[in-house]
């Protein structure tokens, strides 16, 4: 099956980019197709101008974003690996999310105020790295911005059934043994990412 990999780290050399790798190397073992979309990698520009935005909803899409609607629509799965940038995601993901997870393509108004989720992935997987210890998040609820509003507020709100999120934490300060674990820990979570 194809997972999209959408990738948010602006440094070809980041910890994020050998996570990112490992992990398609374990959904290549597990028999599926990785599509990896490197958001700085291939450009995509962030920036909700006025007229897409008088557009958004009309089925008048820009072409840069029919083009990502298009690998959403083609994988099955759905993975996000980015740092975790002052409790939330790099602008650029959230750049990505406004332009691309738009009305009537990743949710509908229904009447009443409800919402309908349009997106039909069985699953999803956030993967995240921290520059703050595990028991720092817990105590100050470093992690709960990010769980409500990207996994809860945006991947289930667009209608995805299973979103599980993991977070490396202290990734700035890990030494290399503990950075291997991370990196098997990846791969790990693509070969089972159906499992």
């Amino acid at each position: 099956m194809r997972v999209l990999v959408v990738l948010a780290h602006p440094d070809r050399e980041s910890f994020n980019v050998a996570l990112c790798r490992e992990f398609c190397r374990g959904l290549c073992d597990a028999g599926h197709e990785p599509d990896v979309a490197d958001l700085y990698a291939e450009g995509f520009d962030p920036r909700l101008g006025t007229t897409e935005l008088r557009r958004m909803g009309s089925g008048v899409t820009e072409p840069e974003v029919k083009a990502f609607q298009d690998r959403i629509l083609a994988a099955r799965g759905l993975a996000f690996l980015f740092p975790v940038w002052w409790f939330g995601p790099p602008a650029i993901l959230k750049g990505f999310v406004d332009r691309v997870f738009q009305e009537n393509f990743a949710f509908r108004f229904l009447p009443g105020g409800l919402v309908e989720g349009l997106l039909s992935h069985p699953k999803a997987l956030v993967l995240n790295t921290t520059g703050t210890g595990a028991l720092l998040c817990r105590t100050f609820g470093f992690d709960k911005p990010l769980q409500k509003t990207f996994c809860e507020w945006t991947l289930r709100f667009c209608g995805v059934k299973e979103v599980k999120q993991v977070l490396l934490h202290n990734t700035v300060e890990a030494d290399d043994a503990t950075r291997r674990e991370y990196l098997e820990q990846a791969g790990e979570l693509g070969r089972e990412f159906y499992g």
